[in-house]
């Protein structure tokens, strides 16, 4: 879970996993989206999908969801291209990249084809 002292870990905006909470179990383990944060109570709004509207929770009772991390740990790494990053991505999304990367070339240089 986020700690109170970094009040912008939880920005509006991540995407968290619900722990913990006693008086709605059964929102234990699953995944929102935070869609507002309020200083004087302090807690977020969580959006999860199947609800009316948003919950109010403390941040004791958020974390980052896994794949938002290691999407962001991902990015991260990709930040600048090079060889050691394109050979973070499976197989298959690789040469979709590549496929993309080339059309955008000859959009770019051979504007009179297109």
């Amino acid at each position: 879970s986020w700690s109170e002292s970094d009040p912008t870990a939880a920005a509006v905006g991540s995407t968290v996993t619900i722990h913990s909470l006693v008086s709605r179990p059964s929102m234990n383990g699953k995944v929102g989206v935070v869609v507002s944060a309020n200083a004087s109570t302090a807690r977020f709004g969580v959006r999860v999908a199947g609800e009316a509207k948003a919950l109010a929770l403390r941040p004791a009772n958020l974390q980052p969801a896994a794949e938002a991390v290691e999407v962001g740990r991902l990015i991260l790494k990709a930040a600048e291209w090079s060889p050691q990053s394109h050979a973070l991505f499976p197989t298959a999304a690789r040469k979709w990249a590549v496929e993309v990367m080339r059309l955008g070339y000859l959009i770019a240089w051979d504007e009179e084809r297109f």
